[in-house]
């Protein structure tokens, strides 16, 4: 089981703010930076001018802060695997590196004070003696990079998922426990299937990513795909041509915009045939079509059978 012991979203740091851990937490911290930022990758200092998401390890070296005089805005959270003992936030040497919520993602608890009088072991070697909690596992699986920032251009489902985790945490009901781990792990598997998908798709199209994605949800939101009649009008909606407009559609998700249409006003009558009494011909019109035997034929070219037989199932 995963245990939150930190969250917040959105938080916004002043000009001069860092994290510096040498030697990284005990726990795990999954970051959302939104904003410019200066961030340690293999013992260099990198730029990372777009918003980036990135996962530390346990005891692995934490530094990245405010790109010069820019405002520095954040979600991040802190979790370990519900079989370790102990919720406080502890750096390798033994200090309480945030006793309070509040504190954990302030500039107060810098920790480059006598950062040179520590050994710097090699942060992406594991003990010997360490043995892989599930998270680590999980993340293995999963094939997360640690360490190292993954600029994803879809968040609107992971900023979502960071909110409902963070609402769970302030919440004290009685499946508080289960609800964050269900969350947390929801937060990480969401992650890794949009990293892994936006990896395989060129760069030029990932800027278009969250106008697309919300697009394609508004086509599966009720029954708004039977008010589409023009794919056009989706084009220009986007301020862009016809066939640009579908090309970069099919590279986003991979199939054809009309296809997803299709598929939305089918799934809407395949519930209204099982929730209703209406006719096969009110139905048809319902989800957009003007045709009754337009309608039978994408039926059950989609669904295998014709609207009647998958009624009367």
């Amino acid at each position: 089981m995963i245990s939150v012991d930190a969250i917040g979203c959105n938080y916004v740091h002043t000009k001069g703010w860092e994290i510096n851990r040498p030697e990284g937490l005990n726990n795990y911290l999954f970051l959302h930076i939104q904003t410019p930022s200066d961030i340690m990758v293999d013992g260099k200092m990198v730029y990372y001018p777009e918003p980036c998401f990135i996962l530390f390890k346990k005891w692995q070296r934490q530094l990245f802060h405010n790109h010069e005089d820019m405002t520095y805005i954040d979600s991040w959270v802190h979790f370990r695997s519900a079989c370790e003992s102990g919720s406080d936030i502890i750096r390798k040497d033994g200090h309480n590196d945030a006793a309070r919520t509040d504190d954990i993602n302030s500039g107060s608890h810098n920790s480059s004070n006598n950062s040179a009088a520590r050994t710097i072991r090699d942060w992406n070697a594991k003990d010997d003696s360490d043995e892989k909690d599930e998270i680590e596992t999980l993340i293995e699986s999963l094939d997360i990079p640690c360490g190292k920032p993954v600029i994803i251009y879809n968040t609107i489902e992971l900023s979502d998922l960071w909110h409902l985790a963070d609402a769970e945490f302030h919440q004290a009901g009685s499946h508080k426990k289960e609800l964050l781990d269900m969350k947390m792990r929801a937060l990480i598997y969401k992650f890794a299937d949009i990293m892994h998908s936006e990896s395989g798709t060129p760069s030029k199209y990932n800027h278009y990513r969250k106008a697309f994605g919300e697009l394609r949800n508004s086509i599966f939101s009720g029954n708004n795909a039977a008010t589409i009649t023009d794919v056009e009008k989706l084009a220009k909606g986007q301020n862009m041509s016809l066939s640009y407009f579908e090309h970069v559609y099919k590279e986003l998700f991979h199939v054809p915009v009309t296809k997803d249409i299709i598929k939305a006003r089918i799934g809407y009558a395949r519930y209204l045939l099982r929730s209703s009494g209406n006719s096969v011909q009110d139905i048809a019109s319902y989800c957009g079509y003007e045709n009754i035997e337009h309608f039978n034929r994408q039926f059950k070219a989609t669904v295998g059978c014709t609207p009647t037989q998958f009624r009367n199932r």
